[in-house]
């Protein structure tokens, strides 16, 4: 049952590394993590049930560190998805400290002779307590579980308060399809780890601060009842899957073909969304307080992956730089026509959509690099 699971997750994978490119770049990550949680069915599968002793030193082990990018790639996806930071740059490649430090902690085994290992999954399949014979240099095997238990949910966890934030913000007021499939994933997501922490906590609390394992295997089967469920869920949700536009009961052949039609790699597709932008910045509803990227998808009529792939690689920005570049712009024409000296800098600020100084100030400085009152300052002085 599980190995077929497995292969689900591995197709749903590739479905959307497929369409990534041409739909939805953010989709990349969401690839990687359902590609991880195959890899992490078939390694507890095969460790843990199986009756191949070839496959047990194959995987056992060997993924501990694996399992340490499953849930950072998730939440990579709903930040790309929701506050438009594509890309995995700078402070971001800290989300790896767990997952080299772990690699590191493995190595004595990974190094093993092959028949070393054979060997010793042949005695962990009997005993499973016998993982503690293993030398792991930097972390036991319980504080390394623990670990990635907890960081896996603090993930999940992180990934809901982004979500929750758009929700408060109503970013996905009109991505209804988005926003349940958000809700399902790391719903599932956020029950699965933490029914993995709790048993760790109470294993710990049972054993005397030593790690063990489910030998009846109740736990075990709660926890594999929602990976499977979270493994399948995304094919509850084409539009996610294959792209936004997708009819009921169309063959695969159809959805391909159709995605590939609308894809907006299309040049005329492109050019046809710059023709729209530039009808729409006549009206200025970018200097509107809370104006977002789900008002343009609303105002344009435009799907969101069009818009995202338009602003990131057609006009090589985000949505985000694009909106200062104008507000500031808007901005600029004011002090410039001299409105600015009869208002103060906030009220200039919050007539270009700005909330508060201290974002009008930020903005003016990453698009012109000075602030506003100096700007002012050295335009009252030509």
């Amino acid at each position: 049952m599980i190995p077929a699971i497995c292969l689900i997750g591995f197709l749903g994978s590739i479905l959307l590394l497929n369409f990534a490119d041409k739909v939805n770049p953010a989709n990349r990550y969401l690839a990687y993590h359902f590609f991880l949680n195959a890899v992490f069915g078939i390694a507890h599968w095969s460790t843990v049930i199986s009756d191949s002793n070839t496959l047990r030193a194959i995987f056992a082990i060997h993924y501990f560190p694996i399992y340490l990018l499953n849930t950072p790639f998730l939440y990579f996806y709903v930040r790309a998805v929701l506050t438009e930071k594509i890309r995995i740059k700078g402070w971001d490649y800290l989300h790896f400290i767990p997952f080299v430090i772990v690699f590191i902690n493995v190595l004595p085994y990974s190094t093993l002779p092959w028949q070393e290992k054979l060997k010793f999954t042949s005695l962990l399949h009997e005993d499973f307590d016998n993982i503690y014979h293993i030398y792991f240099p930097l972390l036991s095997f319980s504080v390394y579980f623990v670990l990635r238990s907890t960081l896996s949910l603090i993930y999940v966890i992180l990934s809901g308060i982004i979500v929750l934030r758009s929700i408060k913000k109503g970013e996905l007021t009109t991505a209804v399809t988005l926003k349940t499939w958000l809700q399902v994933c790391l719903g599932l997501g956020f029950i699965f780890n933490f029914g993995v922490v709790f048993f760790c906590f109470y294993s710990l609390a049972q054993n005397e601060f030593v790690l063990k394992m489910d030998e009846q295997g109740r736990w075990r089967n709660v926890v594999s009842i929602f990976m499977s469920s979270l493994t399948i869920s995304i094919f509850f949700f084409p539009k996610i899957l294959y792209g936004l536009h997708f009819l009921n009961g169309a063959k695969l052949s159809d959805v391909v073909k159709l995605n590939n039609a609308i894809t907006p790699e299309s040049q005329s597709r492109l050019i046809q969304i710059d023709g729209l932008m530039e009808s729409y910045l006549l009206e200025k509803k970018f200097l509107s307080q809370g104006f977002s990227l789900t008002d343009l998808v609303r105002d344009l009529d435009v799907p969101l992956h069009a818009l995202t792939y338009y602003f990131n690689y057609y006009k090589g920005t985000t949505f985000l730089n694009w909106k200062n570049q104008l507000r500031v712009s808007e901005a600029i024409q004011l002090m410039q026509s001299g409105k600015a000296d009869f208002h103060t800098l906030e009220s200039v600020g919050e007539a270009c959509g700005y909330k508060s100084r201290s974002n009008f100030i930020q903005a003016f400085k990453a698009n012109t690099g000075e602030s506003p009152s100096a700007y002012l300052k050295r335009l009252g002085g030509k």
